[in-house]
């Protein structure tokens, strides 16, 4: 039986349009919670004049996806918090999580005030969730959250130097260990690894699976088995891999702009 996967997001008046896009491109969703402040379900006579069409406009979206969840089997529910602190969000995404400690999480945070967005994507970051912001009803974009500084991957050149051969297949295409071993070799520069007593000065076998690791660990790059073997292995770059080598490309056109 697959995991739950619970959907957040922060409450805002165009959800109802914009949630059909989270439910076709993320997978599976089974559970979506509307986190909102309290302050919306109460019309009062001191709201702004900005805010008085906007608190009907929030509550009806919020009962549009829910219609939608309905059809769907999708679980619904609010959760309506007493201010949009980050203490207020914190406890209140943490009771509803706890209900399903093996649950897969992903936050939807285009919806809502600057401060509930940044509060909920703060909650994410500590529950390791995915976070996608949808700026279009027919758009959603993955916000990408590095595990490392780039300074990680500038410290041995040798990383930059894998991204850079794995970016020449392109986008989503594998490059084998073999063929991967075969490129390094032609371009791998004398550096010391963690752990390492001395200067590696050429790409043995164990090198070059300490690189692979490493960024493997970084979540830069994804290892699978070649197509119809159970031993050979080949690679290409994640999102976080891609976005990573376009800055560190950048980077390199600005230094040699300087130098000429």
């Amino acid at each position: 039986m697959s995991h739950p996967h619970l959907l957040f997001m922060s409450a805002g008046e165009r959800i109802n349009q914009t949630f059909p896009i989270c439910v076709k491109s993320l997978e599976g969703i089974t559970h979506t919670f509307i986190v909102v402040e309290e302050g919306v379900y109460h019309d009062l006579p001191d709201d702004p004049e900005h805010l008085r069409p906007v608190k009907p406009q929030i509550r009806q979206a919020i009962e549009g996806v829910r219609a939608i969840c309905e059809p769907l089997a999708i679980s619904f529910a609010v959760i309506r918090t007493p201010d949009t602190t980050i203490h207020s969000i914190r406890d209140a995404v943490l009771t509803t999580t706890r209900r399903y400690p093996v649950a897969r999480y992903s936050f939807n945070l285009s919806g809502g005030t600057k401060m509930l967005s940044l509060s909920l994507f703060i909650m994410a970051l500590w529950l390791d969730a995915r976070i996608y912001l949808t700026p279009s009803d027919d758009r959603i974009e993955q916000v990408l959250i590095p595990r490392m500084h780039l300074d990680d991957v500038r410290r041995n050149p040798n990383y930059a130097t894998a991204l850079s051969i794995l970016s020449r297949r392109g986008t989503g295409n594998w490059t084998s260990r073999q063929d991967f071993s075969r490129e390094l070799e032609k371009d791998y520069r004398p550096s010391r690894f963690s752990g390492d007593q001395g200067v590696t000065r050429s790409p043995n076998r164990g090198t070059v699976t300490k690189i692979l690791q490493q960024l493997i660990e970084w979540n830069l790059i994804e290892e699978s088995f070649c197509r119809n073997s159970r031993k050979a292995k080949q690679y290409r770059l994640t999102l976080h891999g891609e976005f990573a080598w376009k800055v560190l490309q950048a980077e390199e056109q600005d230094v040699i702009q300087e130098a000429e």
